[in-house]
């Protein structure tokens, strides 16, 4: 009777401590589900785009079990190099990057050494992506491009010929020859002379889309239709249109991301059509797959995640005035 007792109690005993062992590993760091660390890395805080981004970001995090914290490397990529390595020996669980410059991929990538980076809004090149550890999350930069050029063939008429004003956006941006290259090829494809007047780098801004499309005045070109990428230069072209007794209604101008100011000028007739890049969509792919890569599971498992496991994809979407009330609130 006392053996029988004893081994109960030892049976006891252990099952209470195995039971002990199990819920401390389930409760803590991300691999057992817990609260998951993250570093997120951007260039600049000045970038309007990226402000509403980090904004919705802020927001969802803490409803994702995340704890979220922002550093910025003022454009310096050797800055943002440290601030990943520091977040590797710091015990993040993961890393969002906006790369100060596309091209140093591989160097952020041996500083997180085996912490997983997700790269936003700069789209580094897929030979250094790596499924399921080193990945991207965005938006296919050729379908902005693509409705640009066929909204704004569509609103002209579908002319055969037609004379092409793009504004681009910052040199070196990966976005920046997608989208333009997209706008040649949809009047390529559908067989539309486009001659492109006048193409230049706008660096995202409103003033300096504006003082470059002063100096193309020079030229006294002929021109139908400004295909900007993005609204902020956008915005610039219309003001300049206005300034120079253009009937923006006549010329019309295309941007890309449906920002505030954006759809104030959809609204008002001003600008023809905006592509919507969903910022709260892509907020929160980038802080699911974040989430996910850092618990040691597969990118599979989320919507819009492409078969090699390096991508995430978050839809663009064309904004008129037709639909703007649907999307834009």
């Amino acid at each position: 009777m006392k053996n029988v007792i004893k081994r109960l109690l030892i049976t006891v005993l252990v099952t209470a401590l195995c039971v002990a062992s199990f819920t401390g590993c389930g409760s803590s760091g991300a691999g057992g589900g817990g609260k998951v660390k993250i570093l997120m890395t951007l260039h600049d805080d000045t970038d309007t785009f990226l402000n509403t981004l980090t904004e919705g970001m802020n927001q969802k995090a803490p409803g994702l079990g995340v704890d979220l914290e922002t550093v910025y490397c003022g454009g310096d990529a050797g800055v943002q190099r440290q601030q990943i390595e520091k977040a590797a020996s710091g015990g993040y669980d993961a890393v969002i990057c906006r790369l100060a410059d596309a091209s140093t991929i591989l160097q952020m990538e041996i500083a997180a050494g085996d912490v997983p980076i997700v790269f936003i809004n700069n789209e580094p090149s897929a030979d250094y992506l790596k499924p399921d550890k080193f990945i991207y999350v965005g938006s296919f930069e050729q379908d902005a491009g693509r409705f640009q050029a066929e909204y704004i063939w569509n609103g002209l008429g579908k002319p055969s010929s037609l004379n092409v004003i793009i504004m681009e956006g910052m040199e070196g941006h990966a976005a920046v020859p997608q989208r333009t290259n997209a706008v040649k090829y949809f009047f390529m494809d559908n067989n539309v002379n486009a001659n492109i007047v006048f193409a230049d780098h706008g660096d995202w801004s409103d003033t300096v889309a504006y003082d470059k499309l002063e100096i193309f005045k020079l030229t006294e070109q002929p021109f139908d239709c400004i295909i900007c990428n993005n609204d902020p230069m956008a915005i610039g072209a219309i003001k300049w249109l206005k300034d120079n007794g253009y009937d923006t209604h006549k010329i019309l101008v295309a941007g890309i991301d449906a920002t505030d100011s954006g759809c104030d000028a959809i609204r008002s007739g001003d600008l023809y059509m905006t592509v919507l890049q969903d910022t709260a969509k892509q907020g929160e792919a980038a802080l699911r797959s974040a989430v996910t890569l850092a618990r040691g599971r597969s990118l599979k498992t989320l919507e819009g995640s492409t078969e090699d496991l390096k991508y995430v994809w978050v839809p663009f979407v064309p904004i008129t005035p037709q639909n703007i009330n649907q999307y834009i609130h």
